[in-house]
């Protein structure tokens, strides 16, 4: 028996089976990224950087590697006369998922924020080329990453603009849809997933 799916946006209701990439379990369902966030999905502002150190630094596209995940060794101070601009929850938290916005050859690259990457242990704040996404209680957040990376290379193709200057836009990312089990589930995934990512690293070493 096949089943359609809709979205309800005010009043109105709408089939979306055409936006939806691939069949889940009965039990699951489909939401937008801008649903599953506590707070909106959108750029850092572009930030003053001090002439030297200061207690505030700046998540920039460069922080977000290529190859060795996140990299705080590489953000900048902020000059703190500016933080007056900066509402609290714009400052990074653990597990937020970062996503490069802009930028020929980082663009769409996504990221997972841990506290324990930034060992000066001192606030941070994501620059205006970088997007941050916040998830609520019920989606695991590296559940949401682990999806969204392995999206990287569908957002890389996603922006808009001249060829030098194409941008990942915040509202493309919200209206990703994301398929979201039980929180149990999520978590269950998510372990499976972190266990393979530990065997896989303790192959690659003792290769090297």
């Amino acid at each position: 028996m096949n089943s359609s799916y809709y979205e309800k946006i005010g009043s109105e209701v709408h089939c979306i089976d055409e936006e939806i990439p691939f069949k889940i379990p009965e039990t699951w369902e489909w939401l937008r990224l801008k649903n599953c966030c506590v707070k909106e999905i959108k750029r850092g502002k572009s930030p003053k950087y001090a002439t030297e150190s200061s207690n505030t630094l700046v998540f920039a596209q460069k922080c977000n590697t290529k190859y060795n995940g996140i990299d705080i060794g590489l953000a900048q101070y902020l000059d703190e006369s500016t933080l007056g601009k900066y509402s609290t929850d714009e400052y990074m938290q653990d597990d937020d998922i970062v996503i490069n916005s802009t930028g020929t050859g980082t663009l769409g690259r996504v990221g997972l924020y841990q506290s324990s990457d930034n060992i000066k242990s001192i606030d941070i704040v994501p620059d205006s080329h970088v997007t941050v996404v916040r998830s609520y209680n019920e989606v695991d957040s590296f559940y949401l990453y682990a999806f969204m990376k392995s999206n990287q290379s569908k957002l890389e193709k996603k922006g808009e603009g001249s060829t030098n200057q194409k941008e990942l836009k915040p509202i493309t990312l919200k209206e990703m849809l994301v398929p979201i089990p039980s929180i149990r589930e999520q978590e269950r995934i998510s372990l499976a997933i972190q266990k393979a990512f530990s065997m896989i690293n303790t192959i690659e070493k003792s290769l090297s």
